[in-house]
This record gives structure tokens, C-alpha cells and sequence, in this order.
């Protein structure tokens, strides 16, 4: 029940991050920008103040200068300030336009001072000169307000974008924080209280309820999983009521044959005959209980780990033959041995492999129900030997043969219609791993079955583990 692709939360969170970092380094930059041109206002800013300051200081210099009281003494002081306040003066020069209005004013400051200190320089002269250093001392002051008044523009301009920026990364903030909220609601809280609304029925009994597989992947994938698991309990479900339906059906046909068994022997208690027919039908459908019984004993041991092997050495060849006889009463089934000349040796429970191969030759012979031959074969190796029973029946498809092994399993052609309850193959493979050892199967619809037992020579090496509880 999936619902088209979702975003992983992994991939959203590192979108996301690299969002936030994004914005994060574009506010910092236009801050740190931002920082630095109001420091160049500032800069700007004292320089003017300092130069209007400085060509006070100097106006001052030349009045005081221009008086007619003036000795030596102090022009020659006056000098001295004048030419310490242009070199202050050059250290809040931040243009070249500023650096030539500076020279100006110094060449014409100077100029000024030579003609007070030359007799020869009429007054006219002199205060021409003096209003023409005093000019130059403006222009410079002129100079320095015009760049602090550019630089103020620039300043402006540039608060002007950072308030912008700010506000604009404020809003792409809020909006991102807003969809994403959105998107987490609708697309990861909603399916995970859906998902767990699920599980909650599921577990109050409503076998049916299935999880849609929505919103991000990692729902999607717990979503899929517990689907999968629900499948898969429903299936078991469906398997063990079709095991106890099995097991009342097998149960119930040698019980009715006891019963009309005794029932015939009552009517006529004095003939010999009857006698032995019941008594015949009586022992069959014991071992047949007996052997349903002793499945559901092996199947409890080898769940709880408790089977224990009685391990022995043995002629496997024997042990087959043995098996064969038990079905040499078959009269449209022949049984056929290839077995080697000379003795195979294998370490094992006797009375496990004879089990082992008496379910071989019985589901052979059960899943051949036109007859034809059932062939047995025993190959051995160096260190190992394989028991391989051929029948050609009913067969199975590849993907029944996959799950032949599963408990309660009658995934057979004739499974409806052929008595068990399907636990004959999965006690045969534990078996046999218990030996440490492997069973496989070939198969074709129609064209019957091969199944081949693999055992090790030298025995097991390790104990059937028991099996973990599964949690409930």
C-alpha cells in the first residue's frame, strides 16, 4: 500500500541545515560588509572633524599672524604651528583630492608667511596673499566634508541593504520554519499516529489492519516492515488453523476406522477371519497415530532443543535397505535401490536416519498416486554421503518447493486431497541438520521430485541449538 516516493528525514535535516547555513553565511557576510563600511564612515566621519578642527587652528595661525604687533619671536612659533598642524592635518587625508587641496593650502600658507617676513611686500600684497592661504585652508575643510557627506551616502545606501537583508533572511527564515512545520505535520506526524493507530488495533485484535506505507522513508520502511509482519502472523495464523483442521481430519479417519473395525468385529465376535482383519486394521491405524503422535513429539523436542542423537557408527546402505522393506506391500509403487557394493560407514542416530528415509520413501510413494517406480539412491564421498529419493508424480512449482520445508506446509498439487498436516519435511530438515548435514530438492510440476540427503561421515559437530522464543 505504498504512496508514491517520500523524502528521507536524513536528507531533509541536511537540506535543511544547509539552508539555515546558507542564510546564516549570507547574513554574516553582509554583516561583516556591513561593520566595514560604517568603520570607513566613521573614519571618514572623525577625519572631517578633526580636518575643520585643524583648519581652524590654522585660520587662527594666519590672523595671528597678520597683526602688526608680531616680533620675530612669535612669528617664527607661529611657523612652527602652521607647518605641525598641516603634517596633523596630512594624517586624516583620505583621498587625493583632499592630499591636493592639503598641498595647496601649504604651498599658499607658506607663501603667505615669506611675504609678512619680506619688508618689501606691500600691505595690499600681504592680506591678498593671506585671504588666498585662508581660501586654500577652506577648500581643503570643502574637500574633506565632501568625502565624509559620500561616505555618509554610502553608508546609508548600505544600511538601507542590510535592513533589507535582515529583514528578507527574517521572512525566508520564518517561511522555511513554517513549511517545514507544515511538511513534518502532514507528511511525518500524521502517518506516524496513523502508523501507530495501526499497531495499536493490531495488537487489540484486528488481524486485518495494514499500515499505509506514506510520508518519509524511513515511515515508509516501518510501515512496509510491519506490514510484512502482520503477513506474515496471518499466514502463520491461517497455517495453524489449517494444521488443526489437518490434524482433526487425520485423527478422525483412523478413529472412525477403529470404530466400524469393532463395531464389525462385535456383530460376528467368533470369526477368525474378522478376527485378523480388525486386528490388521487396528495396527495400522495405531502406527499411523503413533507416527502423527511422534511427529508432534519431535517437532516440541527439536523447538525446545532438547532432541538428543544416540550416535553410532552404521552401514548407511543397511539402514536404507531396512527403510525400502517397510514399503515392499505397496503393489503399484516399486521400490528401487542403487546402493554401492561396499559398506558406507556414517556416524549417526540409526533410528533418526531410518526416520529420515521412511519420510522420503513415504511422501514418494504418498505424492505418487498413479504408481511407478521410486527410485533410491546412496552415493558416498571421502568425508561425506548423500541418500537421494527419486518419485515421479504430482512435483511442485519453484516457488512451492521454497517453502516445502515450512511447518504445516502442503503446498503439493494434491495437497487438499492427500492426508497430513505438513510437518513430516520441516522435522526431516531439522533432523538432518541435527546431523549436521543438508537437504535440497528438485522439482518440476508433473514430472515429480528428487530429494537428496546430505550427511557428514564423521557425524555432527555441534548440538541443535534451542530456538528463541519469539516475542509476543
Amino acid at each position: 500500500m505504498a504512496n508514491g516516493q517520500g523524502i528521507p528525514l536524513r536528507t531533509l535535516s541536511w537540506g535543511v541545515t544547509g539552508v539555515v547555513v546558507g542564510v546564516a553565511l549570507v547574513v554574516s557576510t553582509a554583516l561583516v560588509v556591513l561593520t566595514t563600511f560604517l568603520h570607513q564612515t566613521n573614519i571618514h566621519v572623525l577625519a572631517s572633524v578633526e580636518s575643520l578642527r585643524l583648519a581652524r587652528d590654522l585660520e587662527l595661525s594666519l590672523d595671528l599672524l597678520a597683526r602688526d604687533d608680531v616680533d620675530d619671536l612669535i612669528a617664527r612659533r607661529l611657523r612652527t604651528d602652521l607647518r605641525e598642524t598641516l603634517h596633523e592635518a596630512g594624517r586624516y587625508v583620505t583621498t587625493a583630492q583632499e592630499a591636493a587641496a592639503l598641498v595647496e593650502a601649504a604651498r599658499r600658507i607658506d607663501t603667505y608667511w615669506n611675504a609678512t617676513r619680506d619688508p618689501r611686500v606691500a600691505p595690499a600684497e600681504r592680506t591678498h596673499l593671506r585671504v588666498a592661504a585662508l581660501d586654500a585652508t577652506d577648500e581643503f575643510v570643502a574637500a574633506n566634508i565632501a568625502d565624509s557627506i559620500a561616505a555618509r551616502r554610502w553608508a546609508d545606501r548600505w544600511d538601507r541593504i542590510g535592513d533589507i537583508l535582515g529583514i528578507g533572511a527574517g521572512v525566508f527564515l520564518l517561511a522555511t520554519t513554517t513549511l517545514l512545520l507544515w511538511w513534518l505535520r502532514r507528511r511525518a506526524y500524521e502517518p506516524l499516529i496513523a502508523l501507530a493507530r495501526v499497531m495499536e488495533a493490531f495488537g487489540h485484535g484486528r488481524r486485518d489492519a495494514r499500515a499505509l506505507e506514506v510520508g518519509p522513508l524511513e515511515l515508509q520502511e516501518i510501515a512496509r516492515h510491519f506490514n510484512a509482519m502482520a503477513d506474515a502472523l496471518a499466514a502463520q495464523r491461517a497455517a495453524q488453523m489449517t494444521f488443526l483442521g489437518g490434524v482433526a481430519h487425520d485423527l478422525k479417519n483412523p478413529l472412525a476406522a477403529l470404530r466400524l473395525a469393532l463395531a464389525s468385529q462385535a456383530r460376528d465376535p467368533d470369526s477368525a477371519a474378522r478376527t485378523r482383519r480388525t486386528l490388521d486394521i487396528v495396527t495400522r491405524q495405531t502406527a499411523h497415530l503413533e507416527r502423527m503422535v511422534g511427529d508432534f513429539l519431535d517437532i516440541a523436542r527439536i523447538e525446545a532443543g532438547r532432541l538428543e542423537l544416540r550416535l553410532v557408527d552404521c552401514d548407511l546402505r543397511e539402514l536404507v535397505r531396512e527403510s525400502a522393506e517397510l514399503f515392499d506391500g505397496y503393489p503399484r509403487h516399486e521400490i528401487v535401490l542403487d546402493l554401492p557394493r561396499e559398506p558406507v560407514q556414517v556416524r549417526c542416530d540409526p533410528l533418526r536416519v531410518t526416520q529420515i528415509v521412511v519420510n522420503l520413501i513415504s511422501n514418494a510413494v504418498k505424492y505418487s498416486p498413479d504408481g511407478g517406480a521410486v527410485e533410491i539412491a546412496v552415493t558416498a564421498a571421502s568425508d561425506s554421503v548423500t541418500v537421494a529419493v527419486t518419485d515421479h508424480g504430482v512435483g511442485m512449482s519453484e516457488s512451492q518447493t521454497r517453502r516445502i520445508f515450512e511447518p504445516f506446509s502442503r503446498v503439493g498439487l494434491s495437497g487438499d486431497t492427500i492426508p497430513g498436516v505438513g510437518l513430516g519435511l520441516h522435522v526431516l530438515q531439522q533432523l538432518v541438520r541435527a546431523h549436521g548435514g543438508a537437504v535440497e530438492v528438485d522439482s518440476a510440476p508433473h514430472r515429480g521430485s528428487t530429494f537428496r540427503v546430505h550427511l557428514a561421515r564423521a557425524g555432527p559437530t555441534t548440538a541443535l541449538a534451542p530456538r528463541p522464543t519469539p516475542a509476543t
